[in-house]
């Protein structure tokens, strides 16, 4: 979905290694980790960031956050700065990193069968990384998030339909929505009334009400802002369906409320807010006027930041924050 880049590969440790980078440790105070998982799909190295206030045995969040097309993980969290925001707010922020073998671009496969189904191809290798994470400390099991850009944000959604009881929410940064082919980068990708429908059926026996925080750039010519549209639309048809097992209306397909924002000296934004039909919040679309393919906000030290937006990181964790699982 995005142009190359210099592609600087993290450390690969054995599966049940981790290594203290000091360096990455001084900036933001916390402890910067890179591991490595594997199982029969394969093997992923990721990076983990634990705050400088982590005490075990006390529960805290923990966000997954994947990288998009030509970036890698440490690339990514410098970019969109989740272990500063770990610092800030105390949570756990785990950087996955695709296997360079497995695209030539570094994308996440969303867009392939065999990688959008429980317990097998990424799916499975990105889960098994949280519940490792999960297991190694003191993670609250009702607060643990997935999100992602372009290709990564895409593979949230995949990541929401497939382990809905992992993930209490997700967030899509400028991605595509779930079942969408390669076609999506150039302008639109399948009926969401079918997709939606289809994320459902994924969920199998772990269906429920995800929510998801959607942020896009109105300029972005990599992914156009018709996907995220579409990434609504499926979500709204998808927790229609997990809500009662019907596709019978109950999640309204109109926002309720729709409020305009600006960055001082910045880009101005629009939120839509969608609810549940039961008056509580289920989803957040927030269109950044201006932006291209970017994360709003994000680090200018990066490819693919847009300093001038809304910060999208924080947007995102107050979003998740405000919808923990059951």
């Amino acid at each position: 979905m995005t142009r190359r880049s210099t592609y600087r590969k993290c450390t690969v440790l054995g599966a049940a290694a981790v290594l203290l980078l000091t360096a990455g440790a001084s900036a933001a105070q916390g402890r910067l980790l890179t591991s490595s998982y594997s199982d029969t799909a394969g093997t992923l190295s990721y990076e983990v960031y634990v705050p400088g206030a982590y005490v075990p045995g006390t529960p805290v969040p923990m966000v997954v956050a994947m990288h998009g097309c030509t970036e890698n993980a440490d690339e990514f969290r410098q970019l969109t700065r989740f272990d500063q925001l770990a610092d800030a707010r105390n949570m756990i922020a785990v950087f996955p990193e695709q296997n360079a073998n497995a695209n030539a671009g570094n994308c996440w496969n969303w867009f392939k069968g065999e990688h959008m189904q429980r317990g097998a191809g990424e799916p499975a290798l990105i889960a098994g990384i949280a519940q490792r994470v999960r297991d190694q400390y003191s993670i609250d099991p009702h607060r643990i998030y997935v999100a992602g850009l372009s290709a990564g944000g895409a593979m949230a959604s995949v990541m929401a339909a497939t382990y809905p009881d992992v993930f209490a929410a997700a967030g899509v940064g400028s991605g595509c929505e779930y079942g969408a082919t390669a076609t999506c980068t150039g302008y639109r990708s399948i009926d969401p009334e079918a997709a939606g429908e289809q994320a459902y059926k994924a969920m199998g026996a772990q269906k429920r009400v995800v929510p998801v925080i959607v942020v896009h750039g109105d300029q972005d010519e990599t992914v156009p802002l018709v996907n995220s549209e579409q990434v609504v639309a499926q979500w709204v048809v998808t927790d229609d369906w997990a809500d009662d097992g019907a596709r019978d209306g109950s999640v309204p397909v109109a926002p309720t409320g729709v409020t305009e924002g600006a960055v001082p000296n910045g880009r101005s934004y629009t939120i839509a807010r969608y609810a549940d039909g039961h008056g509580g919040e289920l989803l957040e679309y927030w269109v950044v006027h201006g932006m291209a393919h970017a994360w709003s906000g994000g680090c200018s030290c990066q490819q693919y930041a847009d300093p001038s937006g809304p910060d999208e990181t924080t947007a995102m964790y107050d979003f998740f924050m405000s919808h923990p699982a059951a």
